[in-house]
């Protein structure tokens, strides 16, 4: 019996039980024509949030069976969400491998952006951790940055081998290899599904590229549970997930000032003077300064309304976490928060992140205007 594979999302094809994946109703006899299951048609067709999507065990079955192989990895991170998307489960698996890092969505930041200043960075980022890499890229799948760069090192590093993307949901995995193929062939849709939910992707997917048969190879993405999109419902999603270059907002605080980002994060200024703080975020996302003594009236009385995301249904159900940060040093430090944003600091202060609870908030040295 020969098994069909959803072109879209990698998974096998049945016709039994559409709540399962990889329904459809019958499969066509054509061998070459390329196959969809219902779950991605309606997804690349009509734009439908798919209700199935890929298990941590999945990650760790298809990942697992990557690493037995003799291939190049391009682990690829999120360059909006480093720290969120550079975790210590991907890298412990990958050490020892040939790997190029590749950081996307490089459109986001602003164009003043230095690609050799955001390259140096990456290898100090990889070098804390001892982490060695083969070679680093920026790139962007949604505008088309870089990618000749990228391949001339995959041509280079690859030696007859097939070459696998790996990395956490969301970072871009399926929307790089659909910029390659638009790139690099004659075809000019996307062949893999994309969309904002997580775990799109179901299973490896092997895409015929190379001259030699060899395949360019999709596989799920690690969901990262302390990634703010995991605690939100998915009306929320393209409002947080920014589409297009990220415009800065500057405020100056003073003590008892905050900065709400929408409903999800209140920054809070505990000591400090004047500290410039430049945000990073979505430009569907409201950014409000307002004083501290004001925040449990805004979040009693606009949380889901004009404080939104979270949605008026969430709402009910939200709770935060608090932590206090102390900046020092003379450099300038992110407040990252994993899948929302980050808020450069231009000065030492010390600051009360509250934020929607099992999110990620890390302080780092500023990725940008150091």
């Amino acid at each position: 019996m020969i098994i069909k594979k959803c072109i879209g999302c990698g998974s096998i094809l049945q016709t039994e039980n559409q709540d399962k994946i990889g329904y459809i109703p019958s499969i066509p006899e054509d061998k070459d024509k390329p196959i969809y299951c219902k779950r991605c048609f309606r997804l690349n067709h009509y734009n439908e949030l798919p209700k199935i999507i890929a298990t941590k065990e999945s990650y760790e079955r298809v990942i697992d069976e990557v690493i037995s192989k003799n291939g190049l990895i391009v682990l690829l991170v999120d360059l909006f969400d480093f720290t969120g998307t550079f975790i210590p489960a991907i890298v412990k698996k990958l050490r020892n491998k040939n790997v190029i890092l590749v950081a996307n969505k490089y459109d986001l930041l602003p164009k003043s952006s230095n690609v050799t200043k955001i390259v140096e960075w990456l290898s100090a980022m990889c070098n804390r951790v001892f982490f060695k890499v083969d070679a680093i890229h920026v790139v962007s799948s949604n505008k088309g940055y870089y990618l000749d760069d990228l391949m001339n090192t995959v041509d280079f590093l690859r030696h007859d081998r097939d070459v696998y993307f790996v990395g956490c949901a969301n970072v871009g995995k399926s929307s790089l290899i659909n910029a390659l193929l638009k790139r690099f062939t004659p075809k000019t849709d996307n062949i893999i599904s994309i969309s904002e939910i997580p775990g799109t992707t179901i299973d490896a997917i092997n895409i015929p590229f190379f001259s030699d048969n060899k395949c360019l190879i999709d596989t799920p993405g690690l969901i990262n549970e302390n990634n703010i999109i995991n605690q939100l419902l998915p009306e929320s999603y393209r409002t947080i997930l920014p589409s297009k270059e990220i415009k800065p907002i500057t405020y100056q605080i003073f003590s008892e000032n905050s900065i709400f980002i929408s409903g999800l994060a209140i920054i809070s200024l505990l000591e400090g003077e004047e500290v410039s703080m430049t945000c990073y975020f979505s430009d569907k996302l409201l950014v409000h300064r307002t004083k501290t003594s004001r925040k449990s009236d805004l979040l009693a009385n606009h949380l889901g309304g004009m404080l939104n995301p979270p949605t008026i249904n969430e709402a009910p159900n939200i709770k935060y976490t608090d932590t206090v940060f102390e900046l020092k040093g003379s450099k300038k430090q992110d407040i990252v928060i994993s899948g929302l944003g980050f808020i450069t600091c231009n000065k030492p202060c010390k600051v009360l992140v509250s934020v929607i609870e099992n999110t990620d908030v890390f302080i780092r040295n500023a990725i940008i205007g150091n």
